[in-house]
């Protein structure tokens, strides 16, 4: 077992060592990229392959993920890293500056590297990876610092990807998966406690004691994950969009085409590229099996939550969303669009 995993990581450094070979040759102008920000399993990954059928462009995916950018947690940088808009940190901001320009840049290998590295290319894919540079960067881990960032950079464009609690709770109950890794090596996936949700709390300004009162009150791991949620989205939501970033309704893009065509005009591009419909249907490498089913189907997809958490679940979640007083999600699959529009 020990020889297979010494295989393993020697064949990861090779092959991470010709990925920053192959973008050193790059030259890759920060104004041209892309950021894809959005609580983990909000979709992301689907926008992100989407976008990247856009000329010229290839991708980062998760710059703020240990596992492949350990210097990232070294300068520090957290699972959720909260930036006040205002504030100044020179290493965070040139750390960034190298991942925007594609100084910085990792594939996402994990176990296997050869069966990783596979499962993220198609043919079309790797040419992109090989010759393309124009940048999209994927990320789970910025929305709370999102503001800070829209000044920091001037980008080509911000998407920020939002999705109903339950479907984002039930998911990274169902998978692990919730952008959260231990602080030291081997970085390994966990899911946030109580201790570290209140320490996040006490990080960003302007909470309630409404809030906080709740916060402290939360003892399940649907409420943790829920109140987690709304700091994710508490900055996106509040703070006004014009000229800072583009908000993305998951619900909406996905049962309305011209979604698809309101997404591309935000970057400026006119028209969709045809490759961008297929990917439009085609469900992302994260995805699980049922939903990959369940996505061709936008009905069975969107409520997929209400049969995979129980009913109490779903009231915990609910209320935990309220107490944050973000009125755009209920029971009801898609979100109050008369609260999007206010």
């Amino acid at each position: 077992m020990s020889c297979e995993m010494s295989t393993s990581s020697s064949l990861s450094r090779v092959i991470q060592s010709l990925n920053a070979r192959l973008y050193r040759g790059k030259h890759i102008d920060s104004k041209d990229t892309i950021l894809i920000v959005g609580s983990p399993r909000s979709g992301t990954t689907w926008v992100m392959n989407i976008l990247s059928t856009l000329s010229g462009y290839t991708y980062v995916f998760e710059p703020l993920n240990p596992i492949w950018f350990p210097e990232s947690f070294e300068i520090g940088f957290r699972s959720r890293t909260y930036i006040p808009p205002d504030s100044t940190w020179p290493q965070g901001q040139q750390y960034l500056e190298y991942i925007f320009e594609g100084k910085s840049a990792r594939l996402p290998i994990k176990d296997n590297p050869l069966a990783d590295v596979l499962q993220g290319f198609s043919p079309s894919t790797f040419i992109k990876y090989l010759f393309n540079d124009k940048l999209i960067v994927k990320s789970v881990n910025m929305n709370r610092m999102l503001p800070w960032v829209a000044r920091q950079f001037r980008l080509r464009g911000i998407v920020c990807i939002v999705r109903h609690p339950c479907a984002v709770v039930a998911s990274q109950l169902k998978t692990g998966l919730c952008g959260y890794h231990t602080t030291t090596p081997p970085y390994i996936d966990v899911f946030p406690t109580k201790a570290t949700l209140l320490d996040e709390v006490k990080e960003i300004d302007g909470l309630s004691t409404n809030v906080i009162n709740v916060v402290n009150a939360v003892s399940t791991q649907e409420e943790i994950l829920a109140a987690v949620w709304c700091l994710d989205n508490y900055n996106v939501l509040s703070h006004p969009t014009s000229n800072r970033w583009n908000l993305v309704v998951y619900e909406h893009l996905l049962r309305q085409k011209d979604g698809l065509e309101r997404l591309f005009s935000t970057l400026g591009q006119r028209t969709v590229p045809s490759m961008g419909f297929h990917r439009y249907r085609k469900p992302s490498v994260v995805t699980t099996k049922e939903s990959k089913w369940d996505l061709r189907r936008p009905d069975c997809h969107l409520s997929q939550w209400k049969t995979s958490l129980s009913e109490k679940q779903i009231e915990r979640i609910l209320r935990i969303v309220s107490a944050f007083d973000i009125r755009l999600y209920s029971h009801d699959v898609e979100p109050n669009d008369t609260a999007f529009k206010a």
